[in-house]
């Protein structure tokens, strides 16, 4: 059984639908929020919705405990800490043996992580769900951590694996992609994403809907990206992910067009079928994923605090910031910062180390940048990943092996050695992951 409860970030979800479609020889069931539970059934998985607020512990409590489960896998351990899920780590320890996905490396040790747009930009009716701080939960000893290649490094005390194992392909070729939104294929495509987190965070979540400033942050990150594609020299179309739909929208040379969520097959054709991905979010999956298809990946970060001074830029800060005061602080990952909270992910990490970073603010550099990913034969992120993948384990294979490991503990740690031990019947399909 596998466990997604993230309301914001879709990215766990969809890491454990690609581990569990691995599978098909082991019934599998899914938990998930009532927001992506659409998306998780759009997958063919038999799919269970978590409850919200108090019902939720009790809820995965007897779920876990199920006779005829083989195992529990959480995607990922530091949700039960940054989102407001309703149960905790200890609320799935006592059913079947428990895996945890640990996507960034933040190991088993409490991690503080510090949520800078919360210290920084929104006001303390935000702080529900956007706290400065939190810390996550320790992850106990006898609780395997595995880490999903693409995105995870080599830091120490968890065990990296293959997530996609050659699963990874385009159902449908460039021009039908492009033909099914309206885009002409002679045109440049660059597509670009919100993240559930940074649209909550310009949003008056407490209202219940978006609002005027959340509007005008969304009109001024597409003002800022038309200008940056206008300068490629281009006829060229952007795919923004995230907000209403709309069909192309002309602007001169640049056309925008919006899409709503897209399920994991189609993501996945489209992001085959563009010529750049941008990204403000250094641990995108969805980046790694469109990095690993050979298309062109630049992560736009704001590490050192690089900024543009031409009338252009010099405008477009003095709006941004009456609409997200101090909008601009040092981040990886928009809109939490994680510099610091990053650094053992990035450590010994070949696919963060090439991946084409550039300046947020900066619009001579993005487009030197975007400019050198469009139009190089170079892959350097997926090279780096393809080098990677050939020497890691598979999906099943670190299942079973993190499976063996517990049985393992559980027989050394009997007090009495003749007592046989319940353990897994990992050749038997009748047992539920």
């Amino acid at each position: 059984m596998f466990i997604a409860p993230g309301s914001h970030s879709i990215g766990e979800l969809a890491n454990a639908v690609v581990m569990a479609r691995q599978l098909a020889d082991r019934p599998v069931t899914l938990l998930t929020s009532p927001r992506f539970a659409g998306y998780a059934r759009g997958s063919g998985l038999d799919v269970q919705e978590i409850p919200r607020g108090r019902r939720a512990a009790p809820f995965v409590r007897q779920q876990s405990a199920a006779p005829d489960l083989a195992a529990v896998i959480l995607a990922d351990h530091h949700l039960t800490s940054l989102e407001r899920i309703g149960f905790t780590i200890a609320d799935l320890a006592d059913g079947a043996p428990l895996i945890c996905l640990d996507s960034l490396c933040l190991g088993r040790a409490g991690s503080r992580l510090e949520l800078a747009v919360a210290q920084h930009s929104i006001g303390p009716e935000l702080h529900h769900w956007f706290p400065p701080e939190v810390r996550t939960e320790p992850v106990p000893d006898q609780i395997p951590l595995l880490r999903p290649v693409p995105v995870a490094g080599d830091a120490p005390g968890g065990v990296a694996f293959d997530l996609y194992g050659g699963t990874l392909r385009p159902a449908r070729g460039r021009d039908a992609v492009l033909a099914s939104l309206g885009i002409d294929a002679g045109r440049t495509v660059v597509m670009t994403a919100v993240s559930g987190w940074a649209s909550r965070a310009t949003t008056r979540a407490h209202l219940g809907a978006p609002d005027r400033d959340h509007d005008a942050y969304a009109g001024l990150r597409t003002q800022w990206l038309v200008e940056l594609c206008g300068r490629l020299g281009r006829r060229v179309t952007i795919v923004s992910l995230g907000g209403a739909q709309t069909g192309p929208r002309d602007a001169g040379p640049v056309e925008v067009v919006n899409l709503g969520g897209l399920g994991m097959q189609n993501f996945t054709d489209l992001v085959a079928a563009v010529d750049l991905y941008l990204c403000d979010n250094l641990t995108s999956g969805a980046m790694a994923r469109a990095a690993l298809l050979g298309t062109p990946v630049v992560a736009l970060t704001n590490e050192h605090g690089i900024r543009d001074h031409s009338a252009f830029v010099d405008d477009w800060v003095t709006r941004m910031e009456r609409v997200l005061p101090h909008f601009d602080f040092r981040y990886l990952v928009n809109p939490f910062g994680w510099v610091r909270e990053l650094e053992p992910l990035r450590a010994g990490n070949p696919y963060l180390d090439a991946l084409p970073q550039a300046p947020a603010y900066s619009l001579d550099r993005q487009e030197e940048i975007c400019r050198e990913a469009i139009e190089s034969p170079r892959r350097p992120a997926r090279d780096a990943l393809i080098g990677r993948l050939s020497e890691l384990p598979t999906v099943a294979q670190v299942l079973d092996s993190a499976l063996d490991g517990v049985l393992d503990r559980a027989i050394n740690d009997a007090p009495d050695p003749a007592r046989p031990v319940a353990g897994r019947q990992s050749s038997s399909p009748t047992r539920k992951e």
